[in-house]
This record gives C-alpha cells, structure tokens and sequence, in this order.
C-alpha cells in the first residue's frame, strides 16, 4: 500500500518542517500531501517527497465563502473556526483523492516507525480522547494528530469525515453534543459496526497539545526535541 501522509498547514512553518522531517528520519517510503490553508505563514516546501497543494488564497477551498454559508455559526474565538476548517479540509481528502492516508498534525515529532498504522482491514487505526473541560461537554473523538483514515472503507460504506450540522461554532448550541474534529468520523464508525484498531499515540511521537496556533513555545519546544527531527 501506498503510505501518503497529510499534514494540514496553518502558518505554523518551523513546526510543520520539523514533524515531516521526523516523518523521514523514522518511517521510509512516505508520500506527504501538504494541504496550506496558511494566511500569513506559508509552508515552503525542501522535501522531495512531499507534495504541497496550495490553498493559502483559497484556491481550493474558499474558506470566507464557505463560512458564510452558515447562517447560523456562533463567533470562534481565537483560532476563526480552526476545528470546522480543519475538519473539512480532511474531507476534502477523502472527497478528491482514492488513497487511504494517516493523518498527522503539524506539531507532531514522531519517535518511531508508523509503517504499521497502515491497516486496510480498518476504519481507522488511531487514538481516541476526549475533550471536556474547555467545551464543557463530553465528547469521544478519534485524535487528530496521529492516526489512519480508510478511505476505500469510508466511500464503500458512504459515511464522512465532517458533519456541518454537528461541528462547534457552525451551528447553534442544540440539545446534542457538538462535534470537534473526529468525534463525527468516530461515531459513525462506531454506528456502522466497523472494524478500527485504537493504538498509543504517545508510543509513536509527541504532540505540542492542542492549539499550536497559539503557543509562544515553538522554538523551545523544537529546540528541546532536537533528537526526534535533525
């Protein structure tokens, strides 16, 4: 099987560089398909074998145009709809391209091998966490920074990754939970009986934690984590 990784870019350049070239320094043969939805800092691409679809002026997915479509969003403090973007870029993954993907964040360094999170038996080989304490609300989501996403499987049995009637901040709060990235992708799994594998993230890499957008950080972080990218 072909081992195509995607990386969803949001003006985060060092972090992005670092966690691809700690995808090469561990796992052999891999393809990156980059999706930049930077609006300040873009991705500039020194890899051979990462591919960089350029979406930083909405050439792809016109994300002021698709946000106004929902009539009924409450305001998105600090990250301007950040999950919801992040969530329909990973659709249109699954929408526009045949290949099963692991998907990895950008503020990831990577440990080990992930050869063996290619699994094509499953929905998805990935961790499951949950958010609750900054939402307020008890959620289940396949977590996003490191984890396998069937699409073959996904297409065969005609479910999808985002939910625009569940996701946080597109509607208005209802009487159900809303949905931050993976938890909709998780529940339909899960509603359809399919076969998935939970696996450790924490064994495979680390993470900067939620929200690199806003972290001070990032140099430090890199910086103390030399070992895991140069």
């Amino acid at each position: 099987m072909r081992k195509d990784v995607v990386i969803i870019h949001y003006n985060t350049p060092e972090l992005t560089t670092a966690a691809i070239k700690s995808l090469n320094k561990t796992t052999e043969g891999c393809k990156v398909i980059l999706f930049d939805n930077s609006d300040t800092k873009p991705f500039v691409n020194t890899s051979d074998n990462v591919e960089v679809i350029d979406n930083t002026k909405g050439q792809v997915i016109d994300f002021k145009k698709w946000l106004a479509t929902f009539k009924d969003k409450e305001p998105s403090p600090g990250n301007d709809y950040g999950s919801a973007k992040h969530c329909y870029s990973v659709q249109w993954f699954k929408d526009h391209r045949k290949n099963p993907f692991v998907l990895m964040d950008a503020d990831v360094l990577l440990k080990k091998d992930i050869t063996e999170l290619w699994d094509e038996d499953k929905a998805f080989v990935g961790h499951i966490g949950c958010n609750t304490k900054r939402f307020g609300y008890t959620v289940n989501r396949v977590e996003p920074w490191l984890c396998f996403i069937n699409v073959r499987m996904m297409r065969q049995h005609g479910f999808e990754y985002f939910n625009p009637k569940k996701m946080w901040n597109l509607v208005k709060k209802a009487p159900d939970d809303h949905y931050d990235t993976g938890a909709w992708f998780l529940e339909e799994v899960k509603r359809l009986g399919l076969p998935y594998t939970e696996i450790d993230n924490k064994a495979f890499g680390i993470h900067l934690r939620h929200g690199s957008w806003r972290k001070k950080d990032d140099e430090q972080w890199l910086k103390e984590n030399e070992k895991l990218w140069k």
